[in-house]
């Protein structure tokens, strides 16, 4: 008995079933930071209701969708392999042809969103602190940058400067040897030689500045400055350790320019203590102020 012609039959069969579903089309994935979703778009005249099988040729396995995206999950490994992908529709038992194969390897081709710097002045330095984008909990990668382990591209300047590239491994570091007072811009990029698709951070600035005096040390010496003098006062004032016999005149001016020596004594070191800054022209006229603020008070104690 002669089977060709019945073979050629089935063989017609098969080919207009297979015909009868269009092959998916469109195939790409987006991956950021190691989330990795598969994309296609259904074949001209694919009806509702049709069931997709997603295949992983390199890992000979099979998953099924209902959707056009498949969200893609490798373990840690994996990441380092190149998949073969293949989308197939499924509709009343009918397959339709595979889709074309779709290469991808996760380390190579995931985008890497940009860093983000915190920066602050520190005298004739600023602080940087760099925070790097987490990957995604099922790709078994705890830190991108150890995963890849290159360093940091730092590029500084002045505002409107010139820029200058600083290399370091470190998530935080100090740019040293600044000028005080004046504003820097930092920038990050992650250098990683192995996958281009990284984006820089954005430009960040921060002012130098001058390292601020020890201000719980400054308070103290205030607070027993004022104490100091507040006892003074009252001891020329007759408050306290009151003197049996009335001195002099003369005596009383004397001790009184005393007293007011050690209080702009004891004022002016807690003053320059907390503005070191300060200048001969302002230092003139705060000594104005307070002879001025305080003559009243000699006058009324010597009346007195």
């Amino acid at each position: 008995m002669n089977l060709f012609p019945l073979v050629l039959y089935l063989l017609s069969l098969l080919v207009s079933v297979l015909g009868s579903l269009p092959a998916p089309v469109n195939l790409k994935i987006t991956s950021v930071n190691f989330h990795h979703v598969l994309h296609w778009d259904p074949g001209p005249g694919t009806p509702p209701g049709t069931v997709y099988k997603i295949s992983n040729r390199s890992k000979e396995r099979d998953w099924r969708s209902n959707e056009t995206s498949f969200k893609l999950k490798f373990k840690l490994h994996a990441q380092r392999e190149t998949h073969v992908l293949t989308v197939q529709a499924s509709y009343n038992e009918t397959l339709s042809p595979e889709s074309e194969k779709f290469f991808f390897t996760p380390y190579l081709d995931t985008k890497i969103t940009s860093p983000k710097l915190s920066l602050a002045g520190c005298g004739d330095c600023i602080h940087i602190n760099i925070t790097i984008p987490k990957a995604d909990k099922r790709s078994g990668i705890d830190d991108i940058k150890n995963f890849y382990g290159d360093d940091f591209l730092i590029l500084w300047k002045k505002r409107n400067g010139k820029e200058t590239p600083y290399s370091t491994e470190n998530k935080s570091f100090t740019l040293p040897n600044l000028k005080r007072g004046v504003e820097y811009c930092v920038r990050v990029h992650m250098n990683f030689h192995l996958n281009p698709n990284t984006e820089p951070s954005a430009w960040e600035c921060a002012f130098t500045s001058i390292v601020e005096p020890r201000r719980v040390a400054a308070l103290l010496f205030l607070v027993l400055g004022a104490v100091t003098v507040f006892i003074l006062f009252l001891q020329y004032t007759g408050f306290i350790c009151k003197l049996k016999k009335t001195m002099p005149r003369g005596l009383v001016v004397r001790n009184l320019s005393i007293y007011l020596s050690i209080y702009l004594s004891i004022y002016l070191s807690i003053y320059l203590s907390i503005m070191p800054n300060y200048s001969f022209k302002d230092l003139s006229g705060l000594l104005d102020r307070i002879t001025n603020k305080h003559a009243h008070l000699a006058a009324f104690s010597i009346y007195c």
